[in-house]
């Protein structure tokens, strides 16, 4: 699958004769919350995503993240390499499909999954695949932004695990744009636990910084 990795990112890299974009963010998050289970023992993290996108809808990117877990002390940092394709049907219909590489310092060991998404006007649905484990991981969401007058972002997701032990979970995500050209966003989300007995607090809240350059 390395070779994959390689291999979508030279292609979006090597066709300089289309126009692109460069996009991403930079934020802070009270609580790294990932598919409902904490990555940082409730404590603070700051993340990173760099994105190159090609208007012929092929992207590559990386993602960045503080991380602490319970029990391994080297364990600090997550670097995510991903690359795909994002299919416009029509100005409410995309389908996206790709591959995404999860990796860590320490000694917590990589992965790989592929996804493919679904996004109908408000609505989305994505499927991830554990090449390894041949475990699923599904995630459903609806923004209604249409119910608080478009003054709020809105965002209603559910996550369906199959990793053993593990339960499905529910999050509420309210948020607002705001600065110059809407760049920062502030959200706060409450969620369930994924595991039984879990104490990692189930309301934190996320402060970001986007940007976008094209070529």
């Amino acid at each position: 699958m390395k070779n994959i990795m390689l291999g979508l990112m030279l292609s979006v890299l090597t066709i300089p004769a289309y126009a692109g974009s460069i996009n991403g963010n930079v934020g802070y998050d009270s609580d790294y919350v990932w598919r409902g289970v904490t990555q940082s023992r409730g404590l603070p993290s700051v993340h990173f995503t760099g994105e190159v996108l090609s208007d012929l809808g092929f992207y590559v990117g990386t993602y960045m993240a503080q991380v602490e877990f319970s029990g391994d002390e080297d364990t600090s940092k997550e670097v995510d390499f991903y690359a795909g394709y994002d299919l416009q049907v029509s100005d409410n219909i995309s389908l996206d499909t790709g591959y995404i590489r999860y990796t860590y310092d320490g000694v917590v060991e990589s992965f790989e999954e592929l996804y493919t998404q679904l996004n109908v006007n408000g609505f989305s649905t994505i499927v991830y695949h554990d090449l390894d484990t041949n475990d699923n991981y599904a995630e459903v969401s609806y923004e209604f932004g249409w119910l608080v007058g478009n003054v709020f972002d809105l965002k209603l997701i559910h996550g369906l695990n199959d990793l053993e032990g593990s339960d499905d979970f529910t999050q509420l995500q309210v948020g607002k744009s705001f600065g110059a050209e809407n760049r920062y966003n502030f959200s706060v989300n409450i969620g369930t636990d994924v595991f039984e007995g879990q104490t990692a607090d189930s309301v934190f809240a996320s402060l970001t910084y986007n940007f976008d350059r094209g070529f």
